[in-house]
């Protein structure tokens, strides 16, 4: 033993502790930090989900009316059977007729839609929202709705509303 290492009782050579500076690296604690980073797989998704609004009361009742040529006025509105799907994108607006939804299209008809037995259609007065699928038509046994308060329902059945002149 040398005399630094009889002084303070620690053995010298091979054997003794080196401080942190005298130590060879260690490449094996490096090796462990710097890694490929691992790849995991990304899916991404497209999703569209139309909203369909309201329009203010007057303004939608006034503007229907205002555009239909001068004519006696019909008493009342009849459904007609039509197909059962109809383009999502020409959906201006939604109000309800107690028992069902009436929906306003660009070309200033009137579609009646029946809801499940379920569902109340006073939950859609405020709007819907309906994912849109590929082929852009809301269609009755197949699209949910989802209203703005929370309900889900599907349309059970679709029907063109006509407008009825009284017989003279």
């Amino acid at each position: 033993m040398d005399a630094a290492g009889e002084r303070h009782g620690k053995p010298a050579g091979p054997l003794a502790p080196m401080s942190l500076s005298d130590r060879p690296p260690d490449w094996r604690d490096l090796s462990r930090e710097v890694r490929a980073p691992v790849a995991n797989q990304v899916r991404i998704e497209r999703r569209v989900i139309l909203r369909i609004s309201p329009q203010p009361g007057r303004t939608r009742g006034s503007n229907l009316l205002a555009q239909l040529p001068s004519q006696a006025t019909p008493t009342r509105l009849v459904e007609q059977s039509m197909t059962q799907c109809l383009p999502a994108n020409n959906i201006v607006g939604v109000s309800d007729n107690g028992s069902r939804l009436i929906i306003y299209m660009r070309d200033r008809s009137l579609i009646s839609a029946q809801l499940e037995k379920a569902c109340s259609p006073r939950d859609f007065y405020l709007g819907f929202y309906v994912e849109r699928n590929a082929d852009g038509q809301l269609c009755a046994d197949r699209d949910r709705l989802l209203s703005r308060a929370g309900a889900k329902c599907r349309i059970s059945e679709l029907n063109r509303l006509v407008a009825v002149r009284p017989r003279d």
